[in-house]
């Protein structure tokens, strides 16, 4: 087995301050409100992974391609969970009773890690890390309508995502090095989703008692509603008996695009599929080689 050899660090900044608001997507409200969840279920599950992945290379590694491979995954997502950190504190600065929410998310994933062993760890981590190709490639391609609102955090989201792209069969390549039994990650995908579902939770349940509805452009507990929302807006039968209050959390995007996403994610916890196997999208090529070329990738996309 050998690593990605192609997966390198880059060391990022981005100018998230307090000057940041909480919607940073007025345009598409569901969608700034959907990065923020991200950014607070990050760093809980970032640092999950970290504490997995330096227990895997201290004990249940010893392919010298495959450390050099979780190394460098470790050092991304070291990275990751210290940028949404950063995005998180300035709104744990200006809403005080989101610090207990964050608290909630990490104890979360430390039960986890304190409850079961490096088997599950790796399994988890690998089962969420395959599903990230068809959901961050739909965002990548999507970006205009999910990521065109303040620059500094929009280009935050996209950086994390072409790294997600790039390091996509990491996660699988630890598992397997380790462990092996793809039947025992197909096993352990009902609890891995539960808790993520139950970290979801937590964050809007945080929102919606510790934000205003205006600062936030619409009620959080709505986010629960949106992909059921989305359907109800594409079928029109449907909207003869439902009137969604929730603003879209993509419009304008086509109904076979969501229809791919969703396929993507159902195909990519199979226990056969390889996340290498999922190609990147154009604009991954086109991030990658403006980056080379020296472009300001802390503003290099949304609005001023």
């Amino acid at each position: 087995m050998v690593g990605i050899t192609e997966v390198k660090f880059r060391k990022m900044r981005f100018d998230i301050d307090e000057t940041v608001p909480f919607q940073w997507h007025p345009a598409n409200p569901a969608a700034g409100l959907m990065a923020n969840i991200i950014s607070f279920a990050a760093v809980g599950f970032e640092r999950y992974i970290v504490l997995a992945v330096k227990e895997a290379l201290k004990s249940g590694i010893s392919d010298p391609a495959v450390r050099a491979e979780a190394e460098v995954f470790l050092a991304q997502e070291s990275q990751h969970s210290a940028a949404h950190r950063r995005h998180v504190n300035v709104l744990i600065a200006r809403y005080p009773g989101l610090a207990d929410t964050l608290d909630r998310v990490i104890g979360s994933f430390e039960r986890v890690y304190e409850a079961e062993d490096l088997k599950f760890h790796l399994a988890y981590v690998a089962n969420v890390e395959a599903s990230f190709p068809p959901l961050f490639s739909f965002f990548i391609e999507q970006r205009d309508c999910l990521y065109s609102g303040d620059s500094r955090v929009a280009s935050l989201f996209l950086w994390h995502f072409i790294e997600e792209m790039e390091h996509r069969s990491s996660a699988d390549i630890i598992y397997q090095s380790v462990v092996g039994s793809r039947w025992y990650r197909l096993g352990a995908m009902r609890r891995t989703w539960r808790n993520q579902m139950r970290v979801v939770g937590m964050v809007i349940d945080g929102f919606a008692a510790h934000v205003p509805v205006a600062d936030i452009g619409m009620a959080a507990e709505g986010f629960r509603k949106v992909t059921r929302n989305e359907w109800i807006y594409r079928v029109p039968l449907a909207r003869r008996f439902f009137e969604p209050a929730e603003p879209r959390l993509y419009p304008g995007v086509a109904t076979s695009a969501l229809l791919r996403m969703y396929v993507g994610l159902a195909l990519s916890q199979l226990p056969g599929r390889h996340p290498r196997d999922f190609p990147v999208p154009d604009w991954y090529h086109t991030w990658m080689l403006d980056y080379a070329a020296g472009a300001d990738m802390a503003h290099y996309y949304g609005a001023a």
